[in-house]
């Protein structure tokens, strides 16, 4: 960002504040399956889909394309890539190694106001698995590690896990449509909840370690079935 006259800054490109909203829309439609691994995205339609002009479409690709959510065939376009099941393992580990941090930290700062708050979640959690409804458990299930992250004070953690789950919501999303995924997940996520609770950081690292783990072991086994 460069300066203006008077020492003062320049607003933010319109371009830019545009790519923001283009990657945003494309996020969400990786992450839902609607623009599905290997599908060409055209860059003339999604600008004249989305009213902008095409430069903040090509910025938001080129962010995409280095984070790796799309890739760039030379003379054919810009597709979305497809994520390899080696990846989606080392972003599991790597989820695994935060949430542990994370939950250890959290139990160290835990207080009343934040067990409530967690406590709601997991309620919440609870009546989304008796309803069978897997879209609204997987939303709150983001909120319940986002918050253990959060309350670890840690917010360069907060952003890191941000980045990881976007890159695991295409495998991840559906494997939640079935219940006893969900009844599975929970029963973990209150076992590091309540080891929080105590006090017990050691604990609730293990705990949170396992449940990622768990869940990796979950998906995996989605995948094989050919669910998601």
């Amino acid at each position: 960002m460069t300066a203006g006259k008077g020492g003062g800054r320049r607003a933010k490109r319109p371009a830019t504040q545009l790519a923001v909203r283009v990657t945003a829309y494309l996020e969400r439609m990786i992450a839902e399956g609607k623009a599905a691994a290997g599908e060409r995205i055209n860059e003339a339609a999604l600008a004249e889909q989305l009213g902008v002009s095409r430069a903040p479409v090509r910025e938001a690709l080129r962010g995409l394309e280095a984070r790796g959510l799309l890739t760039k065939q030379a003379n054919r376009g810009t597709f979305v890539r497809e994520l390899t099941v080696k990846e989606m393992l080392d972003i599991f580990e790597m989820r695994a190694l935060l949430m542990g941090y994370g939950a250890e930290c959290a139990a160290e700062l835990f207080n009343a106001e934040r067990g409530a708050a967690l406590g709601r979640l997991l309620d919440r959690m609870d009546k989304a698995t008796g309803d069978g409804d897997g879209e609204a458990y997987y939303q709150l299930n983001l909120e319940y590690h986002k918050a253990i992250l959060l309350y670890s004070g840690n917010q360069r953690a907060v952003q890191v896990y941000a980045e990881l789950e976007k890159d695991l919501q295409r495998f991840r999303r559906h494997y939640f449509d079935f219940v006893s995924n969900m009844v599975k997940s929970n029963a973990e996520h209150r076992a590091v909840f309540e080891a929080m609770q105590r006090g017990d950081g050691a604990g609730a690292r293990v705990l949170a370690e396992n449940h990622v783990q768990q869940g990796k072991l979950r998906v995996l086994k989605t995948l094989e079935e050919g669910i998601t």
